[in-house]
């Protein structure tokens, strides 16, 4: 190797190393999804960009690396920021996300029937409110536990901030996008639990959040209330197969240990939303049960990594804020897995960080930009 390349990769690494703060793991396994999911992606989406793209098979391969670029530069800038500086905005976002998903319900665009979409005129960009209120609620929740860490809970100050907010956005994402609040408020329990809240507000919690469930049946039942419970009855009925389960139990079977290589999936032909809900599905069948597995442990070793942060962390606000946003995450990634593989109903999730969608990617850079922000362990003086 040439003195000029030598310092070349020295330069590199020492950019690198000066400013990529945060857990050096967190980075490596974000990345790693990242360009691990261009092959697939590229394969999956080949002839849908041919049939509706004039036959520019390229083009969806063009947009999602597009979309881990911006990823990237986002999780860049925002890790810069410490974590304290987002305590000013969360109760904000959270004000800010109610109107957005009562818009998304009631004048939002209608996409595979539906309405969880708003799209910004003129520019013609669409965005689901749900990706951000979760984002914002998350943020807020483990701000408001961190205050609380050592006790004190009066009555009024639980119904007041976590149960009466976790309550209303779960409701608002449940009208139009029934697994993502099931998801949130799973979510939401556990940094309930782990903020140390009483056992018997627990249970009121638990109580809210299945009143909250019943009460979006009423409101949008035959709508996607409806799509859910025809899911899960489908589901619950040995005697018969979801079309989508069915095409992706055979994408994975055809894959065998190694997989028919990049490019040779049959099923991506038949299976609806190869390219997201479904993209685990064609990343076996082509790469095989060794990148399945692959995959499965870096989701794994992220939750680790993001939980390792409440170790670190020299304030509970930064542990809280790592582990709530790990765990959406990752809980998504392997309910959306466990879908494929027949082990939960059929839902709208998809992989993040790794199916197509420039929406889903770009607000999940933002959280893991908290998780690496977090995980710096650097803060201004405030006690949370």
């Amino acid at each position: 190797m040439s003195e000029e390349n030598k310092n070349s990769k020295f330069l590199s690494w020492a950019w690198i190393s000066q400013n990529l703060k945060g857990d050096k793991y967190i980075w490596a396994i974000s990345v790693i999804i990242l360009f691990l999911s261009v092959p697939f992606v590229y394969s999956s989406s080949v002839q849908e960009a041919y049939r509706l793209r004039d036959g520019n098979t390229e083009y969806y391969l063009y947009k999602h690396f597009a979309h881990i670029v911006a990823a990237l530069l986002i999780m860049f800038l925002i890790h810069l920021i410490p974590y304290t500086k987002f305590i000013k905005y969360t109760r904000l976002g959270v004000f800010i996300s109610i109107p957005l998903l009562l818009l998304a319900v009631f004048a939002g665009s209608s996409v595979n029937d539906a309405s969880r979409w708003i799209e910004i005129p003129v520019v013609g960009y669409r965005f689901q409110p749900s990706e951000f209120a979760k984002i914002a609620l998350i943020t807020h929740l483990a701000l408001v536990l961190a205050r609380h860490i050592k006790g004190g809970w009066t009555p009024k100050e639980l119904l007041t901030e976590p149960i009466l907010l976790i309550g209303a956005i779960c409701f608002l994402i449940a009208l139009s996008n029934v697994s993502t609040a099931a998801l949130l408020g799973a979510v939401s329990f556990l940094l309930l639990f782990v903020g140390k809240v009483p056992i018997r507000y627990l249970a009121f919690t638990a109580a809210v959040l299945i009143f909250v469930a019943s009460l979006a049946v009423v409101f949008k039942a035959g709508t996607r209330m409806g799509t859910a419970s025809s899911r899960i009855k489908t589901f619950m009925n040995k005697d018969s197969v979801a079309y989508q389960s069915e095409r992706s139990y055979m994408a994975m079977a055809g894959g065998g240990f190694f997989g028919k290589g990049i490019g040779k999936s049959t099923e991506r032909r038949f299976l609806p939303e190869s390219n997201k809900d479904f993209i685990y599905a064609i990343t076996v069948e082509e790469g095989g049960t060794l990148i399945g597995g692959i995959l499965i442990f870096l989701y794994l070793a992220l939750l680790y990594r993001g939980l390792q942060v409440i170790k670190t962390a020299r304030k509970p606000f930064g542990g809280l804020l790592s582990m709530g946003h790990t765990i959406g995450i990752v809980f998504q990634a392997l309910c959306t897995m466990a879908v494929t593989v027949g082990l939960l109903p059929v839902t709208g999730q998809n992989l993040p960080l790794f199916s197509l969608g420039g929406n889903s990617m770009i607000l999940t850079a933002l959280a893991m930009g908290m998780i690496l922000s977090a995980s710096r362990g650097e803060f201004d003086e405030v006690n949370v």
